[in-house]
């Protein structure tokens, strides 16, 4: 098997391991207060074991105490591996922010009502989870994996790409933001709206989504730059490519998108006001049709 899928039950086991145990803890307590964040301390957990995990195990394998383990220096690493895994982690750290402030405030996550009541089910979501990091983590496991000596140098495209990247996450930062700022305007009276159609929530009726979705294209095109050279089989840039195409197809279709639309049909589905900004305010994509 090709070295650069060797190295990855480390980041996988860190993964799934992380989301195992907390699930052994909050089944049973029946909460999901620590779901999102502990999924977000996951990606963080396994971005940084498939940087660093072959130093830590060879730590291990001489007999030494793992309290005594020092990471290797900075500059050992190819300055996109660097970066990848900075920038992946930083989103995540903000997701993590961003979802336990909302859950500590709201009590409760709606989707979970259901779930939590069910030990089987619920134990299972976190596993499901420990899949969604691995699917979301290839393209920042795959470049880390490879030895830097083997890591093409940086560019003006590399650095083109992740400005991108940013640019996309500052836009989902944004957009939750604009959001966060209108229910604190409506709990002081401010105003009555029932639904935000300001800002960017103007020219889309999920532009965190979209940014999100935006920033994982991004991520995956920074590790084609390591994943695309000579030695490195062309499937790693496939299973590279998961990342995206499930982070679109989770929200748009899965879990985000359809629940928030089915909710809001519910609430509002004879409203004028809602009729008219479904039927002038894309989806999805701010470019494409309404339906898309």
């Amino acid at each position: 098997m090709p070295t650069v899928y060797s190295k990855l039950w480390q980041p996988i086991a860190a993964a799934y391991g992380l989301q195992a145990l907390a699930g052994c803890v909050f089944v049973p307590l029946q909460s999901e207060k620590y779901f999102d964040l502990i999924g977000a301390t996951g990606h963080i957990l396994s971005a940084g074991i498939s940087l660093l995990g072959t130093s830590i195990y060879q730590h291990i394998d001489a007999g030494l105490p793992l309290v005594e383990y020092r990471p290797p220096s900075l500059q050992s690493f190819a300055p996109r591996q660097l970066a990848i895994t900075v920038a992946f982690s930083f989103w995540a750290a903000r997701l993590a922010v961003f979802l336990f402030g909302r859950i500590r405030k709201t009590g409760k996550d709606s989707r979970f009502e259901e779930i939590r009541v069910n030990p089987k089910r619920f134990f299972r979501l976190w596993l499901i989870q420990g899949t969604w990091i691995m699917l979301s983590g290839f393209p920042v496991w795959l470049t880390n994996a490879l030895s830097p000596n083997a890591t093409p140098l940086w560019t003006t495209s590399d650095t083109a790409i992740l400005s991108f990247a940013l640019l996309s996450l500052g836009v989902e930062i944004l957009a939750d933001a604009q959001k966060s700022e209108w229910r604190r305007q409506k709990e002081q009276g401010e105003h009555n709206e029932k639904f935000i159609t300001r800002g960017l929530w103007s020219i889309s009726r999920h532009p965190n989504y979209v940014a999100e979705v935006l920033f994982h294209a991004s991520i995956f095109a920074l590790s084609c730059r390591s994943l695309v050279t000579p030695g490195v089989p062309q499937s790693a840039v496939l299973l590279s490519s998961i990342s995206p195409v499930f982070s679109y197809g989770i929200l748009r279709y899965l879990s985000g998108v359809p629940f928030l639309e089915k909710a809001g049909n519910k609430k509002w589905g004879d409203d004028p006001a809602w009729k008219r900004y479904t039927s002038t305010t894309p989806v999805f994509w701010p470019w494409a049709r309404i339906y898309a």
